[in-house]
């Protein structure tokens, strides 16, 4: 299953690439969204890449049906490479893991210039190693996603007008 969330922002690449690779703003904003025994494993720049390794317990709110699949609270291991920074527009891969969840996700992320600042464009490839119930797994995968990235949007929205 794929999807993007695009998040808007009304200040340039360099500065929203600034916050969103500062470790102190990463636990702020995680823990903004729910999340618990937040810990940011890697945040620095490794050879030509920029490297944020994380992992986190996140909540979620399964369906009964769900339920023996994806429970209350569930950890999450993480690794965004941002492999193109050093340029006005700013582009890397992601890497997801739910831990005892048959759900893996992964994909792009990009910040594109735009007029009145910059687009954080996030292109997810969610997939799930079960058959006949992963379309339903998949479908609240997303949902939670975009609830969550909700929450992140108007954090760092918020972040980003106090600069």
């Amino acid at each position: 299953m794929k999807f993007t969330v695009t998040h808007a922002y009304a200040k340039d690449t360099e500065t929203v690439f600034k916050v969103l690779t500062d470790e102190s703003y990463l636990v702020k904003k995680f823990e903004a969204t729910g999340a618990k025994n937040i810990h940011i494993l890697q945040c620095n720049q490794a050879g030509k890449d920029f490297i944020i390794r994380r992992q986190m317990d996140i909540p979620a709110n399964p369906p009964e049906l769900l339920k023996k699949f994806v429970k209350a609270m569930n950890t999450v291991v993480a690794k965004d490479t941002w492999k193109s920074f050093d340029k006005e527009t700013k582009s890397g891969v992601f890497e997801l893991d739910i831990k005892g969840v048959p759900i893996s996700m992964s994909g792009a992320i990009t910040l594109k210039p735009t007029k009145s600042g910059c687009d954080y464009i996030i292109d997810f490839d969610a997939k799930c190693s079960i058959p006949l119930i992963g379309g339903k797994l998949l479908s609240l995968a997303e949902n939670d996603t975009r609830a969550n990235q909700k929450m992140d949007y108007e954090f760092t929205r918020k972040y980003l007008m106090a600069l």
